[in-house]
């Protein structure tokens, strides 16, 4: 009888720290890196930004460096953009609360290079 209660007692706790542990990330981009050619170039690469958060609010994104609001949305938990990445340098982005103005969660897409660019060493030769 007290087996019964002990073990219950036991696996309760292990359920309940499951529940909160499981945690989605507010902001992320998918993919998070974009790859170009050679160091210097432009990178391309169609970038999907999506959020969630566990209360209705009204939520914009926006460029971290620029400041530049892309999208906005009202009374809402979760949201997706589309955008078209193309930069010589990492870009991060803010999703905030449009009533307060706080920033929620930040994202970085990176830029990474096949190729970086070297200088050759140039000999001069008589032959």
């Amino acid at each position: 009888m007290y087996f019964k209660w002990i073990c219950l007692l036991l696996i309760f706790p292990a359920i309940s720290s499951a529940k909160t542990t499981d945690k989605t990330a507010p902001l992320t981009a998918l993919p998070d890196t974009c790859v170009a050619l050679r160091e210097g170039r432009n990178c391309y690469a169609d970038i999907t930004l999506s959020w969630q958060q566990p209360t209705i609010g009204n939520y914009c994104l926006r460029d971290a460096t620029s400041k530049y609001i892309m999208q906005c949305w009202l009374k809402q938990q979760q949201g997706v953009f589309e955008y078209t990445f193309d930069s010589q340098q990492s870009i991060s982005f803010e999703l905030f609360d449009s009533n307060t103005a706080q920033i929620i969660a930040t994202t970085e897409v990176k830029l990474q290079w096949v190729y970086q660019n070297r200088q050759k060493k140039r000999r001069w030769r008589l032959f």
